[in-house]
This record gives C-alpha cells, structure tokens and sequence, in this order.
C-alpha cells in the first residue's frame, strides 16, 4: 500500500512539472514572438509620459525615417544570421560604396544615375567577395568579416581621408530626400519595398529554404544536395547589395559623405536582428522581428536625443536591450532542451 502511495505520488509530481514545464515552455514561445512588438509598446508607455511630445507625428516619422536606414541594412543580416553566419564588415562595406560613389559623381562626367546601379553592384561584389574568402579559404565568418572590415575601413580612409564630400546631383540624392506627398521620406518607402522583398526570397523561394537548412544544419544540408557554398556566398552578397542601397540612401539623406560613415553601425544591425528573434546560431530567422528591433533601437535613440541625455546613453540602452533579448531567447532554448 505504502508503495503503491509512493508510486501515486511520483507520478503526480511528475505530471505536474511536465504542466508547468509546458506552461513555461509556451509562455517562453509567445514572450520571444511579442517580445520586440511588447517592448515598443512599453518604451511607448514611458516616453508618453515622460516627454509626451515623442509622439508629435512628425517625430513618428522622424523615428521611421531613422529606423529606415537599419531595417534596410538588417534584412541582409537576417539572411546572414540565419544562414548560421555573421557580417561584421556591412558598415565598411557600406562606407566603401559610399567613397567610390562620392568619387563618381565628384571626378567623372558620367550620367549621374548611372552611380546608383552602380553602388549596388559594388556593394552586392563586396558582399560576393566575403562569401568567397569564408567559402574557399574556410576562414570563420567573424574573422574574415572583420578582416575586411579593416580593409575596408582602410581604403576608405585612403581615398576619402579627412576630406568631406557635399552637395551631389539633384538627380541621385532624390532616394534620400524626397518625400511622397511632401511628407513621407522616401527612405521609408524604399525600406517597406526591400522588407516585402526580403520576405518573398526568405518564405517562397529555394534561397530561403534553403539558407534556413544550412543554418538548421549544414551536414544535412549537404547530405540533402544543397550547394552549401553557394547559397553561404549568396547571403553574403544580398547583404552587401543591400549594403549599398543604404550607401545611396545615406548619401541622399545628407546631401554629404565623410570617412566615417557607417562606423559601428554593424553592432546596431546585428542587434535588431537578435532582438527581433532571429536565432543567433542560424537555422530561424525572423523578417518582421528584424523590423521591429530596428524600430525599436530607433525609438531608444530618439527618445534619449528628446529626454536630452548625452549620446554614450545610447550605447548603454541599446547593450540591454540585447542582453534582455538575448537572455529570453537561451532561456527558451534551455527550456525547449
């Protein structure tokens, strides 16, 4: 009788934890899918009321004008990332179409809108070129990128140095500022159109399928016929495309170009990828998640221009972000363990 008491118990005890870890466990699932979306909500909350002109519209688009330019360069990453791979080089990469385009325009007669399929290619052959040296020289993706990355940097500051270069043609600068209807930027358009896109390739076409495979588990991936190699260079050279639709649209927005364009700007992509649900070891990426990390970061870095907080707050807002984010998605994954 004891026994079989005991026996009773055990197995109530069992099925309660397997409950709750249930419980948990979908808990965990839907915090990680509303998570970003929650956090702009209850970012919302606090600015309403501590500088309730945050929500003045034109600060609304001011924000989506801001997030724009991230949630361009992030749809590339997603597909990096999610193709078990990282990019550290994309604000070099950026910044190095952005010289070669600067010195297009500056030094050559050429038609001026020639330079934005040009700055496409360029930065679509930088993306290649990354994808080539990690797929042929089997160099690690954080290594490579960071190489090049420094190359980058480096001719960059070779051709541009400390020299500015301002006032570009009417005729290329209209994707940075022109507004439809006088007052939605074109930026946000033009981020809208590459989101769309990005979703098309990720959920209804191969380049999707299988850069999720690859990320999932590249020896299956490869036991399965998929050109691993290939698709690991194709995702690098859409982010470095995509790369250089931001340098066209950077340019545009200020009417200007310094060496120091896209400096950093790496960590800010990378981490509205990561808050946005995008595993970090590859296999599941997330394009709307992506959208809104983007939205999010630029919503912190206005609201503390707003609250009048020096700019390094910035650097310490956005570093938790990532750690709260990153912390909810291991503890989903152990958890799901």
């Amino acid at each position: 009788m004891k026994e079989s008491k005991v026996t009773e118990t055990s197995e109530s005890q069992t099925i309660q934890r397997s409950r709750s870890s249930v419980i948990a466990g979908k808990s965990g699932f839907y915090l990680e899918q509303t998570g970003p979306l929650l956090a702009i909500i209850l970012f919302g909350i606090l600015m309403a009321i501590l500088a309730p002109r945050f929500f003045n519209p034109q600060n609304i688009i001011n924000v989506l004008y801001s997030a724009s330019l991230l949630i361009v360069l992030a749809m590339g990453m997603t597909f990096v990332i999610t193709g078990a791979g990282i990019d550290i080089s994309i604000g070099a990469n950026l910044a190095l179409v952005g010289v070669l385009i600067s010195y297009y325009l500056k030094f050559t007669n050429w038609p001026e809108l020639l330079a934005i399929p040009m700055g496409l290619i360029l930065g679509a052959l930088f993306g290649t070129f990354n994808g080539f040296i990690i797929t042929r020289l089997k160099i690690p993706d954080f290594i490579a990128t960071i190489a090049t990355q420094i190359g980058f940097r480096g001719i960059v500051l070779i051709l541009a140095g400390g020299f500015s270069f301002y006032e570009f043609p009417k005729t290329f600068i209209f994707l940075g500022k022109y507004r439809v209807f006088g007052y939605i930027p074109m930026p946000i358009i033009v981020s809208i159109i590459v989101v769309l896109f990005s979703y098309f390739l990720y959920h209804w076409t191969a380049f999707g399928r299988y850069t999720i495979a690859m990320g999932s588990n590249k020896e299956s991936a490869m036991l399965s016929g998929i050109n691993v190699n290939k698709y690991k260079i194709l995702t690098f050279a859409y982010s470095g495309f995509l790369a250089g639709l931001a340098a066209i649209l950077m340019i545009g927005r200020l009417d200007s170009y310094h060496a120091s364009f896209g400096q950093n700007i790496e960590l800010e992509i990378i981490a509205s990828v990561i808050i946005g649900g995008t595993a970090l070891f590859g296999g599941l990426g997330k394009i709307w998640g992506s959208v809104t990390g983007a939205i999010l970061l630029a919503m912190v870095t206005n609201g503390l221009v707003i609250l009048k907080l020096p700019f390094f707050y910035q650097y310490v807002a956005i570093s938790a972000v990532i750690i709260i984010s990153v912390g909810l998605y291991s503890l989903r994954k152990k958890r799901g363990a």
